[in-house]
């Protein structure tokens, strides 16, 4: 790996996020030093094993197994019905004793690789068929997780796979007309499509009226991080998690904890250091000499670069009361594994593509 500046820059910005993350982490549990060092060193040995792991592996061989793994990760959510762990009245998990592992984080992983591996074929030209088939995979392919039931995840999985198929070239004809048709039918989807649990979480974010009960969460949320004004309450100094007021502190939540500690410097900290980890492997991707006319080193670095920020963006925006409630992970500060792994491989995948370890 050739430490020039731009390597460094992106070095520096994730190693920061990453630490932030581990710290605040740390300040909702609050065991003692040992247990952040732990935790921050597991963080770095899976995501340098993941990114040495890809580095030594040929990408084209990776996405020549594209349509197997995606086969593979469906199966995963499927068994989740019949061998999952339930929390919370939803059977997501998988437990394997030391680890447990939600396949449907990893979809949005192996759709990406399945698409890459369909249209290598047709050297990304999209035709009727073609788009047609792709959209009803991804379509169909979200139904196992919106059924667990999972409709945060599973309409996350939807948005990204359409980002990518945008990403790849997709005429955005069939992104109007989707658009359209989703209007028209959202009315019967609320209707017969949801449970009464999601209407709840889209009536109680569109209503005002509600119960202390049913806007406790994100009520306690916005309190958190409307605490940590300009320079935060300080590191360890959450009330909101100290007093055990706002649930789901280590994952869904986090980041409002983040906020309450640190502030407006600690949040600008964090979008800084995101932004400038976007935007340098962006760059890195354009004036990377080694692309040739295959380009999908290109698609794939660029959509999991985009999933990582837009993983911020949603989960700030949820915490912060703009959208509905959803149970999304904050990349590299929610407590658990399936997080971290899934976005320790896209980080593979980003430094594999840009020969960044080359």
């Amino acid at each position: 790996m050739v430490f020039n500046l731009r390597n460094s820059i992106i070095l520096f910005s994730l190693g920061t996020i990453i630490l932030m993350g581990s710290l605040t982490i740390y300040s909702v549990t609050s065991i003692d030093i040992n247990y952040f060092l732990r935790f921050l060193l597991i963080n770095i040995f899976v995501i340098l094993l993941v990114v040495l792991l890809f580095n030594q592996i040929n990408l084209n061989r990776i996405f020549s197994f594209g349509w197997l793994l995606f086969l593979l990760n469906i199966l995963l959510v499927l068994s989740v019905e019949i061998f999952g762990k339930e929390i919370n009245g939803s059977k997501r998990w998988l437990d394997f004793g030391f680890l447990s592992l939600q396949p449907s984080e990893f979809m949005k992983i192996t759709y990406a690789l399945f698409v890459v591996q369909y249209l290598r074929f047709y050297s990304f030209k999209f035709s009727k068929f073609r788009t047609i088939f792709l959209l009803s995979v991804l379509f169909f392919s979200a139904i196992p997780i919106i059924a667990q039931p999972d409709l945060g995840t599973g309409l996350v999985y939807i948005f990204l796979g359409l980002m990518f198929l945008f990403i790849c070239g997709m005429h955005r004809f069939y992104f109007i007309g989707m658009g359209v048709f989703g209007v028209l039918l959202s009315p019967l989807i609320y209707t017969f499509g949801l449970t009464s649990y999601q209407k709840g979480r889209i009536i109680s974010w569109f209503s005002s009226d509600q119960t202390l009960s049913e806007k406790w969460n994100i009520l306690q949320s916005e309190i958190s991080i409307g605490s940590g004004g300009l320079s935060g309450e300080g590191f360890l100094n959450s009330k909101q998690n100290e007093f055990n007021f706002l649930p789901e502190a280590d994952t869904d939540f986090i980041f409002s904890i983040y906020a309450e500690q640190f502030g407006f410097i600690g949040v600008f900290l964090i979008l800084l250091m995101l932004g400038t980890f976007i935007v340098v492997t962006t760059l890195l991707t354009m004036t990377e000499k080694r692309l040739t006319s295959d380009l999908s080193p290109y698609y794939i670095g660029t959509y999991c670069t985009l999933v990582i920020g837009f993983s911020f963006l949603l989960n700030i925006l949820m915490v912060s009361g703009m959208i509905p409630v959803v149970g999304l992970p904050l990349p590299f500060f929610t407590k658990g594994g399936s997080s971290l792994l899934c976005f320790s491989i896209m980080l593979g995948l980003i430094f594999t593509s840009r020969g960044f370890l080359k």
